[in-house]
């Protein structure tokens, strides 16, 4: 990790993510996290189908279905039923 500063704008909800992250000790669990993260973010990033979504934004990409996409929500709401909660 570089020590390098940089300059942005964050909303509250952004900030929250970043401390979370800076608050994991340095260790193995915490690059696997930040990798994991950065892979998760790249793949919702790049949309996958050509249909246009209910909100209207149109995916970008012949090659998958908005089936691909709603097992993308299956993934995310599996993991996070998983997760353990804090009380």
């Amino acid at each position: 990790m570089t020590d390098a500063s940089i300059q942005t704008t964050l909303t509250p909800e952004e900030w929250k993510f970043v401390l979370a992250l800076r608050d994991i000790p340095e260790s193995p669990l915490r690059d696997k996290v930040s990798t994991l993260f950065t892979e998760l973010v790249r793949f919702i990033e790049q949309p996958r189908c050509m249909g246009m979504q209910s909100d209207g934004f149109p995916c970008g990409t012949p090659h998958t279905s908005c089936e691909e996409c709603q097992q993308m929500f299956q993934v995310l709401d599996d993991l996070t039923a998983r997760l353990p909660r804090l009380a």
